[in-house]
């Protein structure tokens, strides 16, 4: 499994090198000369942005920051936001999850920064920065990880008289010993709306489902590593010991408080989550590294993800730019926002109704640790399209009409699909 890192390492290489990038914008030799105070309009849908906005205005009165609501989804942000630029009402920069910004950037919704941005790239997690980086043009700079980790009742593990998991196989006879001596109660679960934690759940085990190989898009989703993964979590749904609930469903969080499911495998921004909205064993829950799968080198997965992204006609990039290196690499900024930060930081503040909810351990503290062991990851520039087709799936896995192998060949096609249908050179792997 070791080598699966170096590999995605290559894919990732691969992705700067794409021609197939070529339409996006072409930089900023054509900014004007700044004279005095600039507006930057800014799109987030993240709570305290108006909050951030201001801080950042009253300390900087030559670059004025004018903050918009990005309501909705981010497949619908990454929608208007296309919409907006075909109209001329595209703001400067705008929040974007990272599964999106391929798609907006190979459509030319992007704006080249490398150069404005040059001077930042060390204040990152290296595997970070790949999310806006693309045929060695850099597109913005990255604002939260998620890596992923498991989330625990400590005290009904020591109940049931379960070792912490620490490898997928420890993890499989955990969830037969929560089902035998406690009936009703699942150690986790795996929702039909959860496709993305599907995902993440296969990024830690496979190599990248995309690369460039030359001038073409690699499509590898129906690989063996994957199905190893899709045969894993099958089995536990077969057997009757994976709790269905949707992940974001209001009664997920009623099973995690009254005790139906023991664990959550989820990313980093779970922690706040489960804090915030479970009832049920505070105090008694506790985080650790997901389990692995050969016992050796611990590796986790990216989960969610977001980056500040220049758009296309931004006239102002490198006040831009400097904003979002603030509201990005600064601490308490980043955290406010809710995210887990992309940047390397001296300390990560910890809030402190998580820590108590996690019996007093230090939470994101913890995480950092793990976010270093995140496996690289490449998103497709299609991916927007893969919900339907998703949804479909993980349907069926719930209700026993499909499998999660059945999933991976249709995530195939279509991904070949839909980028050959877009006019991108695409190879299936």
């Amino acid at each position: 499994m070791t080598i699966r890192i170096k590999r995605a390492a290559t894919a990732t290489a691969a992705v700067a090198a794409a021609v197939l990038l070529a339409s996006c914008s072409t930089g900023t030799d054509e900014s004007p000369v700044d004279e005095g105070p600039v507006t930057i309009a800014w799109w987030s849908g993240l709570a305290g942005s108006d909050d951030i906005a201001a801080q950042w205005n009253a300390e900087h009165p030559d670059i004025q920051v004018e903050h918009s609501d990005a309501p909705g989804s981010w497949q619908d942000q990454a929608a208007k936001l296309t919409a907006a630029l075909k109209a001329g009402e595209a703001p400067c920069v705008a929040m974007m999850e990272n599964p999106f910004i391929p798609s907006l950037a190979v459509a030319g919704a992007l704006l080249d920064v490398t150069d404005e941005v040059a001077e930042f790239q060390g204040d990152y997690i290296e595997r970070t920065w790949d999310a806006v980086t693309f045929g060695g043009q850099a597109f913005g700079v990255p604002q939260g990880t998620g890596p992923m980790a498991m989330f625990y009742r400590a005290d009904r593990l020591e109940e049931l008289g379960i070792d912490v998991p620490t490898t997928w196989d420890e993890f499989y006879e955990a969830s037969k010993t929560v089902a035998e001596k406690a009936p009703g109660t699942y150690l986790t679960g795996m929702g039909a709306d959860d496709g993305g934690g599907f995902v993440s759940l296969a990024a830690q085990h496979s190599d990248p489902w995309f690369g460039i190989d030359g001038d073409s898009w690699v499509v590898d989703i129906d690989n063996e590593a994957t199905r190893d993964v899709a045969d894993y979590w099958q089995k536990l749904r077969d057997e009757g010991l994976l709790n269905l609930t949707n992940r974001w469903d209001p009664t997920f969080y009623n099973d995690l408080s009254e005790g139906r499911q023991l664990a959550v495998i989820g990313g980093s921004w779970q922690a706040d989550l489960i804090a915030d909205n479970v009832t049920g064993g505070a105090g008694s829950w506790a985080v650790a590294p997901m389990p692995s799968w050969d016992g050796g080198q611990q590796v986790s997965a990216p989960n969610g993800g977001s980056s500040v992204i220049a758009i296309a006609g931004c006239e102002h990039p490198a006040q831009a730019m400097e904003f979002a290196h603030f509201i990005t690499s600064d601490a308490d900024t980043t955290i406010a926002l809710g995210g887990f930060p992309a940047a390397t930081l001296d300390s990560i503040p910890e809030r402190d109704a998580t820590v108590d909810f996690f019996g007093g351990q230090q939470v994101n503290q913890e995480i950092a640790r793990i976010a270093e062991t995140v496996a690289p990851w490449t998103w497709s520039p299609t991916w927007n399209e893969t919900k339907p087709v998703f949804d479909d799936g993980m349907g069926g896995f719930k209700d026993q009409n499909g499998t999660l192998r059945e999933l991976l060949t249709k995530l195939q096609k279509q991904q070949v699909d839909s980028m050959t249908a877009a006019g991108v050179s695409v190879t299936e792997k």
